[in-house]
Protein backbone atom coordinates (compact mmCIF):
# COMPACT_ATOMS: atom_id res chain seq x y z
CA UNK A 1 0.00 0.00 0.00
CA UNK A 2 1.22 3.48 -0.86
CA UNK A 3 1.40 6.37 1.63
CA UNK A 4 -1.05 9.20 0.97
CA UNK A 5 -0.57 12.72 2.25
CA UNK A 6 2.59 14.80 2.36
CA UNK A 7 4.19 17.09 4.94
CA UNK A 8 7.04 19.57 4.46
CA UNK A 9 8.81 20.52 7.70
CA UNK A 10 10.74 23.76 8.22
CA UNK A 11 12.17 25.41 11.33
CA UNK A 12 11.88 29.19 11.69
CA UNK A 13 13.81 29.83 14.90
CA UNK A 14 11.97 27.76 17.52
CA UNK A 15 8.81 27.48 15.40
CA UNK A 16 8.33 24.25 13.47
CA UNK A 17 6.08 24.78 10.47
CA UNK A 18 4.35 21.81 8.89
CA UNK A 19 2.95 22.44 5.42
CA UNK A 20 0.43 19.65 4.97
CA UNK A 21 -0.93 18.46 1.62
CA UNK A 22 -3.68 16.09 0.56
CA UNK A 23 -5.81 13.43 2.14
CA UNK A 24 -3.95 10.99 4.39
CA UNK A 25 -4.18 7.26 4.83
CA UNK A 26 -2.85 5.39 7.87
CA UNK A 27 0.55 4.70 6.27
CA UNK A 28 0.93 8.35 5.30
CA UNK A 29 0.05 9.75 8.72
CA UNK A 30 2.25 7.23 10.56
CA UNK A 31 5.18 8.16 8.31
CA UNK A 32 4.54 11.88 8.88
CA UNK A 33 4.39 11.31 12.67
CA UNK A 34 7.76 9.52 12.66
CA UNK A 35 9.30 12.34 10.60
CA UNK A 36 7.89 14.92 13.04
CA UNK A 37 9.58 13.12 15.94
CA UNK A 38 12.90 13.07 14.04
CA UNK A 39 12.70 16.80 13.24
CA UNK A 40 11.98 17.73 16.86
CA UNK A 41 14.68 15.46 18.30
CA UNK A 42 17.25 16.81 15.82
CA UNK A 43 16.61 20.42 16.88
CA UNK A 44 16.26 20.41 20.63
CA UNK A 45 14.63 23.56 21.91
CA UNK A 46 13.76 24.11 25.55
CA UNK A 47 10.54 25.68 24.28
CA UNK A 48 9.18 25.45 20.75
CA UNK A 49 5.98 26.13 18.86
CA UNK A 50 4.25 24.27 16.06
CA UNK A 51 2.22 25.70 13.22
CA UNK A 52 0.43 23.39 10.79
CA UNK A 53 -0.73 24.94 7.53
CA UNK A 54 -3.13 22.43 5.99
CA UNK A 55 -4.41 22.48 2.43
CA UNK A 56 -8.01 22.17 1.29
CA UNK A 57 -7.78 18.39 0.87
CA UNK A 58 -6.20 17.55 4.24
CA UNK A 59 -8.48 15.09 6.05
CA UNK A 60 -8.52 11.40 6.77
CA UNK A 61 -10.55 8.49 8.09
CA UNK A 62 -11.26 8.35 11.85
CA UNK A 63 -8.08 6.32 12.49
CA UNK A 64 -6.00 8.97 10.68
CA UNK A 65 -7.70 11.77 12.61
CA UNK A 66 -6.95 9.94 15.88
CA UNK A 67 -3.25 9.73 14.94
CA UNK A 68 -3.21 13.44 14.09
CA UNK A 69 -4.50 14.08 17.62
CA UNK A 70 -1.69 11.88 18.96
CA UNK A 71 0.86 14.07 17.16
CA UNK A 72 -0.54 17.06 19.05
CA UNK A 73 -0.27 15.24 22.38
CA UNK A 74 3.27 14.07 21.59
CA UNK A 75 4.38 17.59 20.62
CA UNK A 76 2.94 19.15 23.77
CA UNK A 77 4.57 16.45 25.91
CA UNK A 78 7.92 17.24 24.23
CA UNK A 79 8.35 20.94 25.08
CA UNK A 80 5.95 22.37 22.48
CA UNK A 81 4.24 25.36 24.09
CA UNK A 82 1.34 25.72 21.66
CA UNK A 83 0.13 24.32 18.35
CA UNK A 84 -1.52 26.60 15.82
CA UNK A 85 -3.46 24.95 13.00
CA UNK A 86 -4.28 27.01 9.92
CA UNK A 87 -7.40 25.45 8.38
CA UNK A 88 -8.26 25.79 4.69
CA UNK A 89 -12.01 25.17 4.98
CA UNK A 90 -14.99 25.10 7.34
CA UNK A 91 -15.06 21.29 7.65
CA UNK A 92 -11.48 21.24 8.96
CA UNK A 93 -12.20 24.19 11.27
CA UNK A 94 -15.32 22.51 12.66
CA UNK A 95 -13.54 19.17 13.26
CA UNK A 96 -10.56 20.90 14.86
CA UNK A 97 -12.68 23.06 17.16
CA UNK A 98 -14.61 19.95 18.30
CA UNK A 99 -11.28 18.20 19.00
CA UNK A 100 -9.92 21.19 20.93
CA UNK A 101 -13.07 21.42 23.03
CA UNK A 102 -13.01 17.68 23.78
CA UNK A 103 -9.26 17.33 24.39
CA UNK A 104 -8.51 20.54 26.26
CA UNK A 105 -5.07 20.61 24.61
CA UNK A 106 -3.26 23.87 23.89
CA UNK A 107 -4.15 23.76 20.21
CA UNK A 108 -5.68 26.75 18.48
CA UNK A 109 -7.48 26.99 15.16
CA UNK A 110 -6.87 29.78 12.66
CA UNK A 111 -8.04 30.64 9.17
CA UNK A 112 -4.86 32.41 8.08
CA UNK A 113 -1.15 31.97 8.67
CA UNK A 114 -0.50 35.60 9.62
CA UNK A 115 -2.87 35.45 12.62
CA UNK A 116 -1.38 32.13 13.71
CA UNK A 117 2.19 33.48 13.54
CA UNK A 118 1.20 36.70 15.32
CA UNK A 119 -0.24 34.62 18.18
CA UNK A 120 2.88 32.46 18.41
CA UNK A 121 5.19 35.45 18.23
CA UNK A 122 3.25 37.19 21.04
CA UNK A 123 3.62 34.07 23.21
CA UNK A 124 7.30 33.51 22.47
CA UNK A 125 8.49 36.97 23.52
Amino acid sequence: MVAHGKVNYSWHGNILQLDVFGPFNVIGINSAFEELKKKVRANFFEKWYRIDVIDDETLGCPEVMKTIGQTYVWSLENNCQMIAIVCANRVQLSLLNAFIEKSGLNVRAFTNREDALATINALSD
